[in-house]
């Protein structure tokens, strides 16, 4: 039996380097699948935060080990 993704919490912001800004936000699935919200074209982010714990990540490379995963992996490592 699969489970449909129904719900979603923000868990994170990724953010732009040096001047701070917000560019996307983490969500968390009822699933354990992590999805971003781009919040402009702005793609490039060099922080996290919070960082997510090595259980949210194992979590989701459970679900679907893709880029997004990836890329939030290398980030919450810093």
């Amino acid at each position: 039996m699969s489970v449909d993704k129904e719900e979603a919490a923000p868990v994170a912001r990724l953010i732009r380097s040096p001047e701070g800004q917000t560019v996307a936000w983490v969500y968390q699935w009822n699933t354990s699948e992590l999805s971003i919200l781009w919040l402009g074209a702005e793609r490039a982010v060099d922080q996290i935060d919070p960082p997510l714990s090595t259980d949210m990540l194992a979590a989701a490379k459970a679900v679907a080990n893709d880029a997004v995963i990836d890329l939030l992996e290398r980030l919450s490592r810093g």
